[in-house]
């Protein structure tokens, strides 16, 4: 894989000198499962992981707040946070901050075995299913899963949860037949609900994968700041820090094929602002 010069020192230079921290330099994090969830009062997951080793790069103190998902942008909007991690990109994010990519994701069904059907898309499951859809505030999908979404809503079959962990609660207890869940995500919760034998997991050909990675706040941090923690962050995708995190909670094979199978992809789609 071809690494440009510049990442390529980055990825072998020492940490950052302090005066580029943001004062204070304070994340966001809410429940996505693998990638970042709570337990016993501490903040953990494999993007949590990556900003903490951000963090030790550009010898920067961190500080964590864990929110809903839709809370955590409005903290974001207001000031609170200047620090997201596995955020998919809109343009109503880019007018708060700068997104830097540093892994992909997409959606699967998560269907409960009590409902009959098998399903190769979303649509399919618009048209031939019956279950209602339980869908987390605040999560983002192509613009192809949010038409099928619409057919739903119509239909009167979509619930919107406060989280995934609420989400995969309702089904474990039988009070909700689908939602939809990227692996890093539903991996999680198939286990810790007991839920492995209880669901079966379809494809959802309307989502694409697209990236995902962190939000670094225009007004949180200066320009100059900006330019060491996104170019430090790629740096960890090229030299395979990012992949191997991953690795540590998904295998490393689906962590080589969220982020190395697609580096080339996730450095060309980092955009500097002016």
């Amino acid at each position: 894989m071809y690494i440009p010069p510049l990442l390529f020192a980055l990825a072998t230079a020492p940490a950052i000198a302090a005066p580029t921290c943001p004062a204070p330099l304070h994340a966001g994090a809410s429940d996505l499962g693998l990638a970042s969830f709570r337990e016993d009062d501490r903040v953990g997951g494999a993007a949590i992981d990556v900003l903490r080793e951000l963090a030790r790069r550009t010898n920067c103190p961190l500080d964590i707040s864990w929110y809903p998902r839709a809370r955590l942008w409005a903290e974001y909007a207001g000031g609170r946070i200047n620090l997201t991690a596995s955020s998919a990109r809109s343009a109503e994010r880019d007018r708060l901050g700068q997104f830097v990519p540093f892994v992909t994701t997409h959606f699967e069904l998560v269907l409960s075995r009590r409902v009959t059907g098998s399903y190769k898309s979303l649509a399919e499951f618009v048209a031939h299913g019956s279950a209602r859809l339980n869908l987390v505030r605040g999560i983002l999908y192509t613009p192809e899963v949010e038409a099928e979404v619409a057919r739903l809503r119509q239909q009167g079959r979509v619930e919107v949860v406060n989280d995934f962990d609420i989400a995969f609660r309702k089904m474990a207890s039988k009070r909700a037949e689908a939602t939809l869940a990227p692996m890093t995500i539903y991996s999680r919760y198939l286990q810790s609900a007991g839920l492995q034998e209880q669901v079966s997991v379809m494809p959802v050909t309307e989502s694409a994968p697209v990236l995902a990675g962190a939000y670094l706040s225009r007004n949180g941090f200066t320009p100059a700041a900006r330019k060491v923690f996104a170019e430090s962050l790629l740096a960890m995708v090229t030299d395979g820090t990012v992949a191997r995190i991953y690795g540590k909670y998904v295998g490393e094979a689906n962590g080589r094929a969220l982020v190395s199978d697609h580096a080339r992809a996730i450095i060309s789609a980092y955009q500097p602002l002016p």
